[in-house]
């Protein structure tokens, strides 16, 4: 059952898309249901997404640390399943208890502008070294296994330190790092990461406990 409030942002999706044009996507989510969170969408095609798709991996994080701030949206930057670059922008959504509840999305394809920013760079630093952006680009994929798929193994491979040789200090800190990514705020993802790092799932639970002070 699609929350009223946010049931008054659907005609937005076609209204902000139609203004805009087919090369912007608009995607309107309902966070509470996270596996199927698309209740709205026009231009799809951008990131291959539809209606009752879950949310993008950095939603998680991004929900967990604006509950109690006063951000009204954020600027990012993405990459579609296939590699391509996205500019996106996100807008909270809030009850009246303040609580998000909801995101509106505006996607867009940026690939063919940052090959061209990478042939001018290139022109310009000619023997230099280029020019390279440190940020965080949020992944769309088709399920909510592909996502929490997805962050784990990127936090676990960015340690760089194997599974077999890791000790319980190594896997606390991966721990704190999922935590902060909102990987536990999906189902099954305890299960998953004590699966992974070759643990207990009531290992997993102190840890959680441990990082979540």
């Amino acid at each position: 059952m699609v929350d009223s409030k946010l049931k008054s942002y659907i005609h937005l999706v076609n209204f902000i898309a139609d203004f805009l044009g087919p090369n912007y996507e608009v995607v309107l989510h309902d966070v509470r249901n996270i596996n199927n969170s698309i209740i709205a969408i026009k231009n799809g095609h951008i990131s291959g997404r539809k209606v009752g798709g879950p949310l993008a991996d950095l939603s998680f994080k991004h929900i967990k640390e604006n509950r109690n701030s006063d951000k009204k949206y954020l600027l990012l930057y993405g990459k579609t399943k296939d590699g391509r670059q996205l500019k996106t922008s996100t807008y909270f959504i809030r009850n009246e208890k303040e609580d998000i509840i909801g995101l509106l999305g505006i996607n867009t394809d940026i690939s063919n502008f940052v090959e061209l920013k990478k042939q001018m760079e290139n022109f310009i630093n000619y023997g230099g070294n280029n020019i390279v952006e440190d940020r965080e680009e949020e992944h769309f994929e088709s399920s909510i296994e592909d996502i929490m798929d997805s962050i784990i193994n990127e936090v676990i491979t960015d340690s760089r330190t194997s599974i077999e040789r890791m000790d319980h200090l190594e896997k606390i800190e991966i721990t704190k790092k999922l935590n902060l990514k909102g990987v536990f705020l999906i189902k099954g993802s305890v299960a998953k990461v004590a699966e992974e790092l070759k643990t207990s799932e009531a290992t997993m639970y102190r840890y959680i406990k441990q990082v979540s002070k």
